[in-house]
């Protein structure tokens, strides 16, 4: 008995071993263009550093077979050993499912499963209508595979049986005791006086490597760990309370409270075109390739354009709240996620209601993904259009209706708005799966080909607005904000935590912009959260509520921009920039001046998160 009973243990220690090793080379194989040139040496080296996780992981698993066979040592039923089936069974499919899952999801935002990316499952059918019917065909067949392999490799391992021999009821007490500070052990890494890390199996200046060698299931069950505590705990607290404040409010003083007019009138009609995930990189004038952009190109010589503006989160819904309330996205969590605390934002929109601004917004798509809707009835929107909304002879594409024809509606229910208005369109054809109706016109940027000729046709459906809205009555009066809502991954491939990644275009564009300020390029470091408090400055309406955001138009604002990515921060000012992972107490992409006060820079980094969750908390 006592050697069944090790053996069956010991057996299916290495059958999770091998699984998890399965699922890496799966994530591997599907991402091999990310090898890039490293060695051949350090691909297989990350086996051997995911061990740390792999065994914490292991040790996790194996809490209910080790209490299987517990049992099975005192009194053996073929029942025990169907339970043991069942739940490696059960355990393999979810490790599966979340393996097949990872697969998109770092392709989009560069990361594996997290607590983040759960949220988003609250809405399934986007979910769905987002990825791409090949991908769900791969998944589905990979889940499968995985379970039919984990299937055959479980009986071939270990070779399940009854118990025969007699019992040995001293063994079972010394199992019972022994084993739980072993698993345990294993769960933390060892005895060290500090538990495992992610960062433990960080060896690799290729970050994918890094990212590969992190087990699945573990950096999904601590990222939810993590992230269940932040909901009530300010995890980024680096300094007294007292001095980040004062640092903050550095950062937002100015000498004097006054603003280069760039508008000839102060009651403009105000239209945003917000474009999905477009990159600077794909701009020209933001430094970006040439060819995917004429029609923008084209725009930016008659308009303001910012090249040095930053994407101040990763997704959609970051980007709403970032333009309407100038409020900066947290690393954790995403605040429109939660109506309380949404609903105390400022919001562009209601101050425009005091001016008598009829105000709209429309989309492709279904608004309750990313809780985006909430958001804009909470903010008193006074019309909303979206996919239910359109007429059914329109075509359709799989995430919803193309920009050409969101256009279309766009300037069609424009025409009954009372003047003034501020009017909101949000592209999506630029999103996953790409779909878009037209044939692909640039042969070239690999695995981001489709990403490209979407924007491309995006640009020509933004061509083609302003061609028809040029005949618009309103037009003369309107000023265009056409903005980014967030970056996205470029033939370039910048790594998704650098600034360059966060990089997006953003350009001011009418005829109520002055002459001096047509064909002029604005090339200060900015943020998304800086429209609020630039536009209504603009307007002569106090933007004092938007504590985050800078009047870009006061020669005295401070130039800098806060972006964040998962669990850390990036911070850029002029000449110096950088980004810290806060659980892995590292910093990424360090550059500064030869004569810099690193220093200050990094507190004033520290000091805006450490604030701007601590203010988020308490929403």
């Amino acid at each position: 008995m006592v050697k069944t009973i090790i053996y069956s243990f010991t057996k299916q220690l290495i059958f999770w071993m091998l699984f998890f090793a399965l699922g890496r080379t799966i994530f591997l194989f599907f991402n091999l263009s990310e090898i890039n040139d490293s060695k051949i040496l350090d691909v297989i080296s990350t086996y051997w550093y995911a061990l740390y996780l792999d065994i914490s992981m292991t040790s996790y698993v194996m809490v209910i077979p080790f209490l299987i066979l517990f049992a099975r040592s005192i009194k053996d039923y073929n029942l025990l050993l169907r339970i043991n089936l069942y739940y490696t069974l059960l355990v393999v499919f979810a490790f599966s499912l979340i393996i097949s899952a990872e697969l998109d999801i770092y392709k989009e935002w560069g990361t594996k499963l997290n607590y983040k990316a759960l949220t988003y499952l609250k809405h399934p059918e986007e979910v769905f209508k987002t990825a791409k019917i090949s991908s769900l065909i791969i998944s589905t067949i990979l889940i499968i595979s995985q379970v039919i392999f984990a299937r055959y490799l479980y009986k071939k391992i270990l070779k399940p049986k009854k118990i025969v021999a007699s019992k040995n009821y001293l063994f079972s007490v010394l199992f019972f005791l022994l084993t739980p500070i072993l698993l345990f052990l294993g769960m933390r890494g060892g005895v060290q006086q500090i538990p495992i890390k992610q960062s433990d199996v960080y060896f690799s200046k290729n970050g994918f490597l890094n990212i590969t060698a992190v087990n699945s299931g573990w950096n999904l069950y601590h990222s939810y760990l993590k992230n269940k505590k932040y909901m009530t705990e300010n995890p980024y607290k680096y300094y007294k309370p007292e001095d980040a404040e004062n640092t903050v409010n550095y950062l937002h003083k100015i000498e004097k409270d006054t603003t280069t007019s760039i508008l000839n009138t102060n009651n403009p009609n105000i239209v945003f075109v917000i474009l999905e995930s477009w990159a600077a990189d794909v701009v020209p004038v933001c430094g970006g390739d040439s060819g995917i952009t004429p029609r923008f190109d084209k725009l930016v010589e008659q308009g303001l354009v910012f090249s040095n503006i930053y994407g101040t989160g990763a997704r959609s819904d970051q980007g709403i709240v970032a333009i309407y309330s100038g409020y900066p996205a947290q690393p954790t969590t995403s605040i429109i996620e939660q109506p309380s605390k949404a609903r105390k934002l400022p919001n562009i929109v209601d101050s425009l209601h005091t001016r008598g601004y009829y105000s709209s917004f429309h989309f492709g798509g279904q608004l309750n993904y990313g809780n985006i809707k909430a958001y804009l009835y909470d903010n008193n929107f006074n019309f909303l259009f979206e996919e239910k909304d359109f007429p059914y002879s329109v075509p359709k594409g799989r995430l919803g209706y193309h920009d050409e024809y969101l256009f279309n509606q766009f300037l069609s229910d424009i025409d009954n708005f009372k003047s003034p208005f501020i009017a909101s369109a949000f592209t999506m054809s630029s999103h996953s799966p790409y779909d878009q109706p037209k044939k692909d016109v640039l042969d070239w940027g690999g695995k981001e080909k489709e990403y490209i000729n979407s924007v491309y046709y995006a640009d020509s459906c933004l061509g083609d607005f302003f061609i028809k809205a040029r005949q618009k009555p309103w037009y003369n009066n309107t000023l265009f904000i056409i903005v980014a809502d967030h970056s996205h991954s470029t033939p370039r491939r910048t790594s998704f935590i650098s600034p360059e990644y966060k990089k997006i275009p953003m350009l001011f564009y009418g005829e109520v912009l002055k002459n001096e300020f047509k064909g002029y390029n604005y090339n200060k470091i900015c943020s998304q959260v800086d429209i609020a408090s630039t536009l209504l400055s603009q307007l002569k309406i106090n933007p004092s509520a938007f504590k985050w955001s800078k009047n870009l138009f006061n020669p005295y604002t401070k130039e800098f921009a806060y972006y964040a990515f998962k669990d850390g921060v990036g911070w850029i000012i002029k000449g110096n920039e950088f980004a810290y992972h806060h659980q892995n107490e590292k910093y990424h992409f360090n550059r500064f001046a030869e004569n810099a006060n690193k220093d200050s820079i990094i507190t004033q980094g520290k000091s805006y998160l450490q604030v701007l969750f601590e203010e988020y908390l308490e929403y």
